[in-house]
C-alpha cells in the first residue's frame, strides 16, 4: 500500500500466450471499501475496463486479484504502439491534438514504445478516434481499442 493515500495493487490475470506474452497486469486501485475498488490508471494489457471504473476485488495469497466490474466509469482505453520510424516531433505533434481533447496517456519502457490512452467520457470518441485512425494513416502509430466505455 502508497503509504500517502489509500491506494493498492490490483492483479489483472492475463492469458500469457496473447500478443504481450505476460501472465498478469498490476494497476493501480483506490479503495472504495469491502471489496470495492476505483481503477486509478489506464490500463495496457487488460481489457474490457478504464480508468474510473469501479471493480469487485477478491484477496488471493495477500494479493488483490480482479473479480468482476460494478460500475462503468464511461470512459475507453485504447493502445498506441509507436511505429518505429516515427520522429519524436511527429509523434508529438498527433499527441498533442488526443491531448486537446482531455485524453491521458502512460507508457511503458517497450521496444517500440508502447502508450495506454484515456478517453475521458465527456470527450467525443469520434473526434478521439478519427484522430487515432489518422496518425495510423500516416504511419506515426498502430492502435487497438482496450475497451469502449462510450454510449456510440
Amino acid at each position: 500500500m502508497n503509504k500517502n493515500s489509500d491506494l493498492h495493487k490490483l492483479i489483472f490475470p492475463l492469458d500469457p500466450h496473447d500478443w504481450h506474452g505476460i501472465g498478469s497486469e498490476t494497476v493501480w486501485v483506490r479503495s472504495l471499501g469491502g471489496n470495492r475498488y476505483q481503477l486509478e490508471n489506464t490500463p495496457f494489457f487488460a481489457t474490457g475496463v478504464a480508468n474510473g471504473d469501479e471493480l469487485l476485488a477478491t484477496r488471493e495469497k495477500g494479493r488483490l486479484v480482479f473479480d468482476k466490474i460494478v460500475k462503468a466509469s464511461g470512459h475507453s482505453t485504447y493502445r498506441i504502439m509507436v511505429e518505429e520510424s516515427t520522429q519524436p516531433q511527429d509523434f508529438a505533434k498527433y499527441w498533442a491534438k488526443l491531448e486537446k481533447l482531455g485524453c491521458t496517456c502512460e507508457d511503458i519502457d517497450a521496444d517500440p514504445p508502447l502508450f495506454s490512452v484515456d478517453i475521458p467520457a465527456t470527450t467525443d470518441i469520434h473526434s478521439a478516434y478519427a484522430i487515432l485512425e489518422e496518425g495510423e494513416g500516416l504511419g506515426i502509430w498502430a492502435f487497438e481499442e482496450g475497451h469502449c466505455g462510450h454510449q456510440v
